[in-house]
């Protein structure tokens, strides 16, 4: 599918390089927080996010964006978006959202969770028509509805 891009699902033998994105755009922001801890974040990605539910974002034939996306009943649900350092603020993730959100059938929703105090994320989800749904004391829940 294409909206200004495409997600490609990872290929065998591609959970290495996911991983590897997902550590070098998050390390620096975890760092500030807390230690980084190698083998529990490989355990933990491994955890969390199963190969199947993996998608690339794909432009210009490069992987861009790396995405773990899950369908339920009311629609999709977004666990990850790592957008690498060298792609922020160029559009990509964007990109990225609207495509998923041109996934969603008429009525359905884009469900994800974000930091509560990361005001840069908050307002990137915002520009992009997300509300907040639940707000606890850590994670906010934001959610986008597609059109019925």
């Amino acid at each position: 599918m294409t909206h200004g891009g495409a997600l490609q699902p990872l290929l065998a033998g591609e959970q290495q390089a996911a991983y590897a994105l997902y550590r070098d755009a998050m390390m620096a922001g975890l760092r500030r927080i807390a230690r980084w801890d190698e083998a529990l974040q490989r355990q933990r990605f491994a955890a969390s996010h199963q190969a199947a539910s993996l998608f690339w974002f794909q432009e210009g034939g490069a992987n861009r964006a790396l995405l773990s996306l899950r369908r339920d009943d009311a629609g999709l649900i977004v666990d990850l978006l790592v957008v690498p350092p060298a792609q922020q603020r160029s559009g990509c993730g964007r990109r990225a959202m609207r495509l998923v959100q041109a996934l969603c059938h008429p009525g359905e929703q884009v469900r994800l969770s974000c930091l509560r105090r990361d005001r840069r994320v908050r307002a990137f989800y915002a520009a992009l028509g997300y509300r907040i749904e639940h707000a606890g004391a850590d994670f906010l829940e934001l959610v986008w509805q597609a059109p019925a």
